[in-house]
């Protein structure tokens, strides 16, 4: 609820129970403090996490 008055937006993603966990790569751990300046992160994480923490 905090995230959905903070954000403006519903959350749409529907979370289940996982039969099985597989951690991602070491290379994918961290990846936005890791890459910040890649575009995906810049033009689309960057400005969420702004958004959020105003």
């Amino acid at each position: 609820k905090q995230f959905i008055e903070k954000l403006g937006d519903n959350i749409v993603t529907e979370v289940t129970e996982l039969d099985v966990f597989y951690p991602a790569e070491d290379y994918h751990q961290n990846y936005y403090n890791n890459n910040p300046s890649q575009p995906y992160c810049a033009m689309l994480i960057t400005p969420k996490l702004d958004k959020y923490f105003k």
